[in-house]
């Protein structure tokens, strides 16, 4: 798969949540009412990336492919339903009930980015965006799409310290909201590519992602370690990969798709001819995301 454009919302947040209603109109050229903070950082981040680079929204094929992943969805939305239902006993409002299907910010994206193919919200708790890669990954390398929209939204919700028990994270963990976008396309639009995606796979065990990571030759690479690999691990692959750790998501405001960031970030500034973002999950999987730059 080719990277032909990526683009990015990351913000930490205080008690009082940013508005983000300036930056959807300044995106979408129009003010876009009646929806929350999910379907808004939706069309921020897809916006950002239609419009990057060289690569103008006008040349988009129409028949383009959203993929829409987060690790928990609309959180402020259910949370509002399910108060409204369980704590009011009341019916909760129409448009705020269809909006509890996170696909509903696919809608939204083919509707202000004039885009008619398939969409689909697909997620996993862990390596939320690495799951929706690998779906589009599928259809790019069936023909079934020709291009696609793979984008990660992860939104925070007030009080914090409730957000913060939801994320099963200390009380002084800084959090935030994130929208990572990236458009990707087989075969079509070689000359304005930025980079490949090489490999994105889910290995059972640390056993299968050592054999893995041993049989490949990896050469230069920024190697990126997820959240949720902890220190000795992390101490393991660098002495596998012979690499150092590239610290670009340390002290990031937590948020379930860092490697959104951390894979927008290794675009923009370029460290190294390849990135190796590695991620675990409580049941001893680790996913991995290989990119190289053109």
């Amino acid at each position: 798969m080719k990277i032909i454009a990526h683009g990015h919302y990351s913000e930490s947040a205080a008690d009082v949540l940013p508005p983000l209603k300036e930056l959807v109109k300044e995106t979408t050229g129009e003010s876009v009412r009646r929806v929350g903070r999910f379907i808004q950082l939706a069309l921020i981040g897809a916006g950002r990336c239609l419009k990057s680079s060289d690569f103008q929204q006008q040349k988009i094929p129409a028949d383009t492919a959203v993929y829409l992943t987060s690790g928990r969805g609309d959180l402020e939305i259910t949370l509002d339903v399910l108060e409204q239902m369980v704590e009011h006993g009341l019916p909760p409002k129409p448009l705020s009930f269809i909006n509890t299907v996170s696909n509903s910010a696919c809608f939204y994206i083919a509707k202000h980015f004039s885009l008619h193919g398939r969409n689909q919200f697909v997620t996993r708790r862990h390596a939320p965006l690495e799951c929706a890669l690998q779906l589009a990954a599928l259809d790019l390398q069936t023909g079934a799409v020709g291009t696609a929209l793979v984008g990660s939204v992860d939104i925070c919700t007030v009080p914090l310290v409730d957000h913060r028990k939801r994320l099963g994270v200390s009380s002084d963990t800084p959090v935030g909201e994130g929208s990572h976008w990236f458009l990707l396309a087989d075969s079509l639009y070689a000359d304005a590519a930025l980079a490949t995606i090489d490999e994105v796979a889910t290995f059972r065990d640390i056993e299968t992602l050592q054999q893995w990571l041993t049989e490949q030759k990896i050469g230069e690479a920024a190697l990126v370690c997820g959240q949720y690999i902890n220190a000795e691990t992390i101490y393991l692959l660098e002495k596998i990969t012979r690499l150092t750790t590239w610290q670009i998501t340390a002290g990031l405001h937590w948020y379930d798709s860092h490697c959104g960031h951390a894979l927008g970030q290794f675009l923009t500034l370029k460290p190294a001819k390849k990135l190796l973002h590695i991620d675990s999950d409580p049941d001893g999987r680790f996913n991995v995301l290989l990119v190289s730059v053109l």
